[in-house]
């Protein structure tokens, strides 16, 4: 088995808490299974803080509520033609950056092997206001509806690009400090106290901010830009041209799914699927996890990984204190709704525009891929969000996926009969995620994002939606490892 070291442990206190034997409780003739802890959700969170705390001997109990592992990390059975060879279709957690220190650790104690990512998108033309433009013309077009120097600046890029100049964060832990709390306001607000005119505002919500502008907290925003530009750090070495000589980011031979069935295969106590929890009741000595199914689990802690949107549905008893129980209630995910596609000729050499295309409609954005031949089959992507993602995803997968192409099909008719949807995916309907990433809405970091990550009693969290200073993958492993050393402190 794969063993890690720790600093923040000694061999000695570690031995101490393996010796001590399971706790005893009169509840555990009554339970299924005993452990010293349970970890609720089999993501990379929870199965990270489950691995932490077997290598330092706990004996631990993985409760997974779908009939498979890794959360969000979800590599299907469908597949699409790369340089890289035949890939998986990854749903989520679709590339693995130079920055991702944990991630790329497992992946080498792991024994698995990387892959370059073959993900280029080609460039972009726009559809605004019922105008096919092409890039060139963007800044003269009549569609373009703002002013000097910002009609320079590329459809896709405005909104990202304004709300930038406005971050004042320099550390990946300044969103959490109430220094900054006069940024947690909804980024309409900020974008207006800041002079930002009334066109480009509107404008921003159809080139990549969408209409969460209103309901998400810019402080949520500027922590996701602050950690993408410690990204650029992580370039590796240049050729004699400036340019790297590693291609990042990374996929995973097999597929990104690979990941946690490996930390499963490492694992020395058990991992159920299927059992969706429904009950958590924490007492003195220990906690007590029922299933919907009737099974009952008994350990000293609990580490909960489920989104927020999936844990405010379970009871828990006693009730966390108020921040927490109003993070839990309120904290909502972004929807995230894709279309992975084969595009049998390109199209676009015969209208004349760029492959991909930024809208103002439904499809907010199509990627097309480079084949790297320019000839022959692409792959295309429809990448849905926010408000338009709950509206395309209101439909069947059937009808979901006809409407987006039906939609790409009128704004661009040389695409008509080209295009063929391979997998649909919604992050919004998934029971068990309810979204794809942690939107917090103004007024929400200021009010519990410090809190909710506090011990209830015997119960841990854990989860992407935790994060401190990382985003993705890494920020799934950051929390998992964080909820461990807060048991293992215990115990």
């Amino acid at each position: 088995m794969v063993r890690r070291t720790f600093s923040r442990r000694s061999f000695n206190k570690t031995a101490s808490v393996t010796a001590a034997g399971p706790f005893i409780h009169s509840r555990r003739a009554r339970a299924q299974e005993t452990a010293d802890v349970i970890v609720i959700g089999a993501g990379l969170a929870g199965l990270n803080a489950a691995g932490i705390m077997a290598d330092s001997g706990l004996n631990v109990t993985v409760l997974e509520g779908s009939s498979r592992i890794g959360g969000r990390v979800w590599s299907t059975t469908k597949t699409w033609e790369t340089n890289a060879g035949e890939v998986p279709i990854e749903l989520g957690a679709s590339q693995i950056s130079g920055s991702y220190a944990r991630v790329l650790d497992a992946v080498d104690r792991l024994g698995l092997t990387l892959i370059d990512q073959d993900r280029e998108v080609l460039p972009f033309s726009f559809h605004m206001n019922g105008m096919h433009i092409k890039a060139g013309d963007w800044a003269d077009s009549p569609a373009n509806p703002l002013e000097g120097e910002e009609r320079e600046i590329p459809a896709t890029a405005y909104g990202s690009t304004t709300l930038a100049k406005l971050n004042p964060l320099v550390e990946l832990d300044d969103w959490l400090d109430p220094r900054f709390s006069d940024y947690d306001v909804s980024v309409h607000d900020l974008m207006k106290r800041n002079g930002v005119s009334e066109q480009g505002i509107r404008f921003s919500t159809v080139s990549g901010l969408g209409t969460e502008i209103h309901s998400v907290s810019a402080l949520r925003y500027f922590q996701e830009r602050t950690r993408g530009t410690l990204e650029s750090q992580f370039v590796g070495p240049l050729d004699e041209d400036g340019k790297p000589i590693e291609f990042w980011p990374k996929n995973i031979l097999g597929g990104t799914a690979m990941l946690p069935r490996a930390m499963v295969a490492q694992l020395p106590g058990r991992v159920h699927t299927n059992k969706h929890v429904a009950a958590i009741e924490i007492e003195d000595d220990g906690v007590d996890v029922r299933t919907l199914d009737g099974s009952r689990y008994r350990a000293r802690f609990v580490i909960s990984s489920l989104p927020f949107t999936v844990l405010r549905s379970l009871s828990i008893w006693p009730r966390p204190p108020g921040p927490q129980f109003q993070a839990i209630q309120q904290l909502n995910y972004a929807e995230t709704t894709r279309a992975f596609c084969r595009i049998k000729e390109p199209f676009w050499q015969e209208d004349g525009f760029e492959p991909s295309i930024n809208s103002d409609g439904a499809v907010r954005m199509f990627w097309v891929m480079d084949n790297h031949s320019g000839e022959g089959e692409h792959r295309g992507m429809f990448v849905v969000t926010g408000q338009a993602a709950f509206r395309v995803s209101a439909r069947s997968p059937e009808a979901a996926s006809a409407y987006l192409v039906k939609e790409l099909e009128r704004m661009r008719p040389a695409s008509k009969g080209q295009v063929e949807v391979l997998r649909y995916h919604s992050w919004g309907n998934e029971p068990l995620q309810r979204g794809c990433s942690p939107m917090f809405a103004p007024g929400q970091v200021t009010a519990f994002a410090n809190e909710m990550i506090i011990p209830h009693g015997r119960l841990h969290f854990a989860g992407e939606h935790t994060r401190r200073l990382e985003y993705g993958m890494e920020a799934a492993m950051e929390s998992g490892e964080r909820a461990a050393f807060e048991v293992l402190d215990r115990t």
